[in-house]
């Protein structure tokens, strides 16, 4: 048992007032001084947190141990404390990968764009503090007692598997709890190596080593349904959502037997995971990583005891030649089959969904390229071929026929968010409506962000702090004027109002349930509203 001590009168102030700092603009101002909580009973112990505006928020509040000591192993519950632990700062995020030693031959991270664009991204990320004893969440709360139960909102941070935390400034959950009377809890997990390499090949210790990462999702879906009530939660109504490679990880709890009966509601915001890795794959990849750290198979246990630096930067090399590798594995135990591939899962039939993705997905992976915005239709079409092989031609067709006002390259960006993020969302959504069990909800978001004069239009990741109401946590994608917040105004209540009910809609702005022939679709815009099938050409070019 671990004994907590509660800061001095003058620490707590100081922390409380320097983690408002980090989690607010810099120069912002504050529209309320910060309070320190009362205690609040969980499991594990006493926690206290901070009030301010009308919402406690609880950071850092351990719900797992120290995977330090059980690197590829199944995550375990905190060990209790006593006394009150102040939870007033962030916890540790998991150790983040390295993804400039990823990045695609030829892309170019030093032009005076691409800086911007990392600019622009940064400003709602947090930085630095990085641990293995990083198995925390954040609570963020309307009311911190058992008075009376709200829908609880559980987030999935993005990164690919590979980075991300949910102490990044655009998660946090103060607004939507303001706007929405919800509960929002965000949490860390373990990513890339100590995550999602499969060692199992090796040594039945790690069997379950290539789903480490989603077993401490589970891990704290069941803390939420222990003590999300005494934070004014409802353990009966839960939702969980995700941004790109949260929204995959929202995908592969759908499908997990052990998340059953933990959450009721999930949203897939641009990260549709319909497949996740193969035994083979991933048995490959592990061998390679060994063998670049000199470990033979039979010594393999050594890799729970080496600098976790040095662990994940081999790994990561080690991907070169292979495809999506420490991601999720389909291991026959924790994840038995594919999410979403070749069918919706059984599993979660009766979960309602909400998935969706932006208009132009594509063109923030597409920064780096040296003719971004400047290619010719010649060029354009060239690429298209690379792309899609023969039908290039008829692809570039598609889309300049359907944006007559881009220029030729965002044929291409158009191209590579419908045959990658958008394509497999609907394919998705379909694979759930033939279940005839529980409604689906499909989006899309327009509005174009008013970056260096609309340059990424509306890009991967332009939703996260907008469902979060949250737009100003990015003033340089989303620039100083109304609109930012009037799109997000529209998205975070559509967002709570979901998570109240499994209903969308809201005054002024109804959302139909998504289906086979209309397919009805939410446009979130200045001037949101709804359209049946758009770009149809493109989904039949497609053949979905």
């Amino acid at each position: 048992m671990t004994t907590i001590f509660s800061q001095s009168r003058r620490d707590v102030i100081r922390i409380g007032l320097g983690g408002t700092m980090m989690l607010t603009l810099p120069g912002s101002a504050f529209a309320g001084e910060a309070v320190i909580g009362k205690p609040i009973e969980t499991m594990s112990g006493k926690v206290r947190g901070r009030r301010r505006d009308g919402v406690s928020s609880f950071l850092g509040i351990p719900y797992g141990d120290d995977t330090s000591q059980r690197r590829f192993l199944p995550p375990v519950v905190a060990p209790p404390w006593t006394g009150v632990r102040d939870c007033l700062v962030l916890g540790h995020q998991a150790p983040q990968m390295d993804l400039g030693a990823t990045t695609a031959p030829g892309a170019n991270l030093t032009t005076p764009f691409v800086q911007k664009v990392m600019a622009a991204g940064e400003q709602g990320m947090e930085v630095g503090n990085e641990s293995e004893n990083c198995l925390v969440l954040n609570v963020y709360t309307p009311d911190a007692s058992s008075a009376r139960k709200r829908p609880v909102m559980v987030w999935l941070h993005g990164g690919g598997f590979a980075i991300g935390s949910a102490g990044d400034p655009q998660y946090d959950g103060s607004a939507l709890c303001r706007r929405g009377d919800v509960v929002v809890v965000g949490i860390n997990h373990r990513l890339n190596a100590p995550g999602y390499l499969y060692l199992g090949g090796f040594h039945s210790d790690f069997v379950d080593s290539g789903n480490s990462g989603q077993l401490d999702i589970v891990l704290a879906l069941k803390w939420v349904r222990d003590n999300i009530a005494q934070f004014g939660g409802d353990p009966g109504n839960v939702t969980i959502f995700g941004e790109s490679g949260g929204g995959s990880k929202v995908s592969v709890v759908l499908a997990m037997p052990a998340a059953k009966g933990l959450f009721h509601k999930a949203i897939i915001q641009s990260g549709p995971g319909l497949t996740m890795v193969e035994k083979a794959v991933a048995e490959k990849h592990a061998e390679a990583t060994i063998a670049k750290l000199g470990i033979a198979p039979a010594e393999v246990h050594k890799l729970q005891t080496i600098d976790w630096k040095t662990l994940i930067a081999a790994a990561s090399a080690s991907q070169a030649g292979l495809s999506r590798v420490m991601a999720p594995l389909v291991d026959g135990r924790s994840l038995p089959r594919h999410p979403f591939d070749p069918t919706a899962p059984d599993v979660s039939r009766d979960v309602p969904i909400i998935i969706g993705t932006t208009k132009d997905e594509a063109t923030l992976f597409f920064c780096a390229d040296a003719q971004f915005g400047k290619l010719s239709e010649e060029q354009v079409r060239q690429r298209a071929m690379a792309m899609v092989g023969a039908k290039g031609n008829v692809a570039v067709d598609v889309f300049k026929a359907l944006r007559p006002d881009y220029a030729p390259f965002y044929w291409l960006t158009s191209l590579a968010t419908a045959e990658g993020t958008w394509m497999n969302s609907i394919r998705l959504a379909e694979r759930k409506l033939a279940q005839n069990a529980a409604p689906v909800f499909m989006y899309r978001l327009d509005w174009t962000a008013p970056f260096e004069g609309g340059a990424l239009k509306s890009p991967h990741g332009l939703d996260t702090p907008l469902v979060f109401d949250n737009p100003q946590t990015r003033p340089l994608m989303n620039g100083p004027g109304p609109e930012a917040g009037k799109v997000a105004a529209a998205m975070a209540q559509a967002w709570v109002n979901f998570a109240h009910s499994a209903n969308p809609s809201q005054r002024g702005l109804p959302w139909p349930a998504y289906e086979a022939q209309e397919r009805r679709t939410m446009i979130f815009d200045v001037a949101s509203h709804v359209a049946g099938d758009p770009d149809r050409q493109a989904r039949l070019f497609f053949g979905t």
